[in-house]
């Protein structure tokens, strides 16, 4: 399984996209304010929440991938 995943940081509040400044790291207990609705999202909580949607997509694709590989086995 060779695949790469991207999850985008997402507005607690709205769920926009989080954009940051080109270059600009953050770490924990930074506060990132959202273009869209201006509030500010803590970053452990949106890193907390972009891993927990990584966890599930990569749940959703091995489950898929045996799924697919066992129904071969049984032809």
């Amino acid at each position: 399984m060779d695949k790469s995943y991207s999850i985008e940081v997402k507005c607690l509040f709205c769920d926009a996209t989080l954009k940051t400044g080109e270059g600009l790291e953050h770490q924990s207990g930074d506060m990132i304010k959202c273009s869209e609705c201006g509030e500010l999202n803590d970053y452990d909580s949106v890193l907390e929440v972009a891993k927990e949607q990584g966890i599930e997509l990569i749940k959703n694709e091995l489950e898929k991938d045996l799924k697919s590989k066992l129904k071969n086995l049984f032809k």
